[in-house]
């Protein structure tokens, strides 16, 4: 049974060049896609978590220029969230996972608000990965590990997975399905830890392109694996 799916939503920029628009145009259209993407998976009831990968750390390396358009066009969308219908009527409380220090004071005002106004509602969760990586997660998360270690609050030999899961940066359903597209077949730093028993689906399209039918698809065909969680 499928309950959280994740999307690492490649092939923007390659979007743009084969259809002659401008990055800009390319990224708007692939954050709509989002939205679209929510919406053709209300028809999943099973189906509670919902994770994009939306900016990684990596991705602040790219070329400033670039980079401002992509954080402009987040602003935006951040601005527009809590005036979304589709935010209260399917009751979905949105979280943010990463490096929040690596962006701006107003762009972390915009996350912590969309958190505190989303937080009442507990249908659907959706995580946006944002200045995230995943190796980076582990990290953070023994750094605060070993912060509480110091103090004498916790004691090593009794450390477990599950117990190194409240040291990450937000605890969620790991996902049963990591869907990518554009045809690349790898994690790319996304959810290093929660991934480990993950099943993927690659698509041959970019993310801008994908239909509902595609993602219909990939649900179905994961209907059909048996999966074994390394038994």
């Amino acid at each position: 049974m499928l309950r959280s799916i994740a999307f690492i939503p490649d092939g923007n920029r390659r979007h743009a060049s084969a259809e002659g628009i401008s990055f800009t145009q390319s990224y708007i259209e692939g954050t709509r896609k989002a939205w679209e993407v929510l919406s053709w998976l209300s028809k999943y009831p099973t189906i509670d978590t919902v994770i994009f990968y939306t900016l990684s750390l990596k991705n602040l390396e790219r070329p400033k220029t670039e980079l401002m358009i992509l954080l402009k066009i987040f602003e935006q969308e951040l601005d527009k969230v809590m005036k979304r219908n589709e935010v209260i009527e399917e009751g979905i409380n949105i979280r943010f996972i990463g490096r929040r220090d690596v962006f701006s004071k107003g762009f972390q005002t915009r996350m912590e608000k969309i958190e505190k106004y989303t937080e009442q509602f507990r249908n659907k969760q959706v995580i946006i990965a944002i200045g995230y990586d995943g190796q980076t997660e582990i990290v953070d998360a023994v750094k605060k590990y070993t912060a509480e270690f110091e103090q004498g609050l916790v004691n090593p030999n009794e450390l477990t997975v599950d117990e190194l899961k409240r040291y990450l940066y937000v605890d969620f359903k790991s996902p049963d399905l990591i869907v990518r597209t554009s045809k690349e077949q790898r994690l790319s730093g996304f959810l290093t830890f929660q991934s480990a028993y993950s099943e993927f689906a690659f698509l041959d399209k970019k993310w801008p392109e994908i239909t509902e039918q595609d993602v219909d698809a990939v649900i179905a065909e994961y209907e059909t694996r048996h999966r074994r969680f390394g038994k």
